[in-house]
C-alpha cells in the first residue's frame, strides 16, 4: 500500500476522530441546558406572580413617606397668577416600629406577610417656609399635615396624628400623591396650625400591613428609626445602612440615623421636588428574604452544567484511549442525559424542600444512575469510579454556590485541576492511531 492511501487510515482509525465526535457530543448538551435555564426563569415567574397574588391584598410591600405639612400659595407673575405648593419636612423626627412577619401560603409557593405599627415623634419649624418660593403669600390657613404611600390597603386602620394636643385622623385626597401613588391628609385648622417662624410639635401613629418589606422616605431633617421584627434573615437596603443591627434565630433589631446634612432635600421645598425617583433613591428599610433562593441557585448552578457533561465524557474516553473500552456515541448521549436531569430534578424538589436536602437528593439520584449505567456499559466494575467523581464534582460545585463571593476563584481553580489531569493521563496518547498502523 503506498504511503498516500495510508494517510486516511492515520487519521480516522485513533481516537481523535472519536474525540472529535465526543466534542461534538458536548457542544450538543449546551441546547438542553439553555432550555434548562429557560425553565428555571419561567418557574421563578410563577412564584413571582404567586407571591404577587398573596402581597397584593395584604398590601402590597408597604412604604411611608411623612408626616409632612403642605402650605398653598399664590404667585403673582404680571397678569398671571400661579398657584402651589410648599413642603415642609420635619426638623427632627424619631420613629419606632414592631414587626410581626409571618409566612403565608398559596399552593406550592409562599410569602412572608407583616403587620407594623409606626409610631412617630418630631416637630417642625416653618422659619424657611417663606424663603422657597420668593415673593409668593403662603396661606398658612389652608395648611394640612399629610403622608403619602403607594397602596392604601397597607392601612390597618387610620393614620392619627396629635398636633399640639389635637387628634387628627388623615383621610384619603381627591388627588394623588407625588412620591407615591396614594395620598393622605388632614387639615390644621381649628388647631395650632403653622404659622411662618413657628415652631411645632407632634406626634403620630400609623397602622401598616403588607409584605415582603418595609420602607420609609424622611428626606430631611434629623431622622432617627428604630425597627425591631420575628424574622431571622433581613436585609438592610435603601439609601442609609444601619447605624447598628442585631440579627438572630429569633429576630433581628436595627436602628438608623440621618444628619440633616446627610438629606438629600432642604427642610422647606416646593411640591414639584417630590417625585418617584426620589423615592427610589432616599427610601430606606428592611427586605425579608427567604434565605437561599432555590431559583437563584438553581440557575447558577446550571451555568455550570456543562461541567458535569464535560467531566463524565472525558473520563469514559480516556476509559475508552487507555483500557481499550468500546462505548457508542448514543451510550454518551444517554449519560449526558442522566447529567442534565440534576437540574431539572434539582429545581422540582427546591419548590418543596429546603435547598441543601433538594441538591442532595438530585445529586444522589442522578449519580447513581450515570454510575450504575457506565458500568453496565462497560461491563465491568471499574465502571463504578464516576460514582465519587460526580459526587466530588457536586460537592465542588455546591461549594461554588454557596461562596458565592469566592465563586470565580473556585470555578477557576477546578477547571485547571480537571484540566491538569486531562492532560497528564494522556500524555503518551497517539492521537494519529500511527503506532497502531505501524504493527499492523
Amino acid at each position: 500500500m503506498s504511503e498516500h492511501a495510508r494517510i486516511p487510515s492515520r487519521l480516522f482509525s485513533g481516537p481523535g476522530p472519536k474525540a472529535l465526535v465526543v466534542g461534538m457530543l458536548v457542544l450538543c448538551f449546551l441546547i438542553p441546558l439553555a432550555m434548562l435555564r429557560g425553565l428555571v426563569e419561567e418557574r421563578r415567574g410563577v412564584r413571582d406572580l404567586a407571591e404577587e397574588s398573596i402581597l397584593g391584598p395584604a398590601g402590597g410591600r408597604p412604604e411611608l413617606f411623612g408626616p409632612f405639612v403642605v402650605v398653598p400659595y399664590t404667585l403673582v407673575r404680571g397678569k398671571e397668577q400661579v398657584e402651589g405648593e410648599i413642603v415642609v419636612l420635619a426638623e427632627e423626627l424619631s420613629a419606632t416600629a414592631s414587626l410581626s412577619a409571618e409566612r403565608r401560603r398559596r399552593g406550592i409557593f409562599s410569602a412572608p406577610v407583616l403587620a407594623a405599627g409606626l409610631e412617630f415623634r418630631g416637630s417642625f419649624n416653618f422659619d424657611s417656609a417663606g424663603a422657597v418660593i420668593p415673593g409668593a403669600r403662603l396661606r398658612w390657613r389652608e395648611a394640612r399635615v399629610a403622608m403619602e404611600l403607594p397602596d392604601v390597603r397597607a392601612l390597618r386602620d387610620t393614620p392619627v396624628v396629635a398636633w399640639e394636643g389635637a387628634e387628627l385622623p388623615l383621610r384619603a385626597d381627591v388627588g394623588a400623591g407625588r412620591a407615591y401613588n396614594r395620598s393622605l391628609s388632614v387639615p390644621l385648622a381649628g388647631t395650632a396650625g403653622a404659622a411662618p417662624g413657628a415652631r411645632r410639635d407632634f406626634t403620630a401613629r400609623v397602622p401598616l400591613r403588607g409584605g415582603r418589606s418595609l420602607r420609609l422616605l424622611e428626606p430631611a431633617g434629623t431622622v432617627r428609626l428604630a425597627l425591631s421584627g420575628n424574622w431571622s434573615s433581613p436585609s438592610f437596603e435603601g439609601y442609609l445602612s444601619p447605624v447598628s443591627r442585631s440579627v438572630g434565630r429569633e429576630g433581628f433589631e436595627a436602628s438608623w440615623f440621618l444628619p440633616e446634612s446627610a438629606q438629600p432635600l432642604p427642610r422647606a421645598v416646593d411640591a414639584q421636588a417630590l417625585s418617584a425617583a426620589l423615592a427610589r433613591e432616599s427610601s430606606f428599610g428592611v427586605t425579608l428574604l427567604d434565605g437561599v433562593d432555590g431559583y437563584d441557585s438553581a440557575w447558577r448552578a446550571v451555568r455550570y452544567g456543562i461541567l458535569f457533561i464535560i467531566v463524565p465524557f472525558a473520563g469514559i474516553f480516556l476509559l475508552e484511549v487507555l483500557a481499550g473500552a468500546k462505548v457508542h456515541p448514543v451510550q454518551y448521549i444517554l449519560i449526558g442525559l442522566a447529567d442534565c436531569l440534576f437540574y431539572l430534578i434539582l429545581l422540582s424538589l427546591s419548590e418543596l424542600l429546603p435547598f441543601a436536602a433538594a441538591y442532595a437528593a438530585a445529586a444522589a439520584a442522578c449519580s447513581i444512575l450515570a454510575s450504575w449505567y457506565t458500568a453496565q456499559v462497560l461491563r465491568a466494575r471499574r465502571g463504578w469510579w464516576l460514582l465519587p467523581a460526580l459526587g466530588g464534582l457536586y460537592l465542588y460545585l455546591y461549594a461554588a454556590l454557596r461562596s458565592e463571593d469566592y465563586a470565580l476563584l473556585i470555578g477557576s481553580a477546578g477547571l485547571f485541576g480537571l484540566l491538569a489531569l486531562a492532560m497528564y493521563a494522556t500524555r503518551r496518547v497517539d492521537w494519529y492511531g500511527s503506532r497502531a498502523d505501524t504493527k499492523s
